[in-house]
């Protein structure tokens, strides 16, 4: 069904469509490296956070995690992200870096590299697909 848009509300529309797209990635990278990432205390998936325009923060305490957890803010609220920001997916514990290159068994080199690509193309697509729209 066609949406009707005073021609003064294209810029608000076309605006609002991308900050959705924008939720959607950021939530969907979240979920994705949580979920696969290798887990021997659950200590690291506890890790990830989200950052809005910073990537600072403090790493989980030692000790068992299990599940996968919610998602952790840094200088960020989910449901909130607005186009101009810069939103990373981060994980701050000190064999992050290792483990996200293959150091562990239950995940191959480049997997986080592979969540990148996969969410850069979903957005490319629902852009291309949202401008079609606008």
């Amino acid at each position: 069904m066609a949406r009707t848009i005073r021609v003064g509300d294209i810029g608000n529309y076309a605006e609002q469509q991308f900050e959705k797209l924008l939720r959607v990635a950021v939530l969907q990278t979240d979920g994705l490296v949580k979920s696969k990432s290798p887990v021997d205390t659950g200590r690291f998936r506890f890790g990830w956070q989200v950052g809005e325009n910073a990537a600072g923060s403090t790493p989980p305490p030692p000790g068992n995690y299990s599940g996968i957890p919610p998602m952790q803010a840094h200088n960020y609220q989910a449901g909130q992200e607005k186009l101009g920001n810069v939103y990373s997916v981060h994980n701050n514990l000190p064999y992050a870096e290792p483990l996200a290159n293959g150091s562990s068994k239950q995940a191959p080199a480049g997997w986080v590299q592979g969540i990148a690509k996969d969410i850069q193309g979903f957005v490319r697509v629902n852009a291309d697909r949202i401008g079609k729209e606008s």
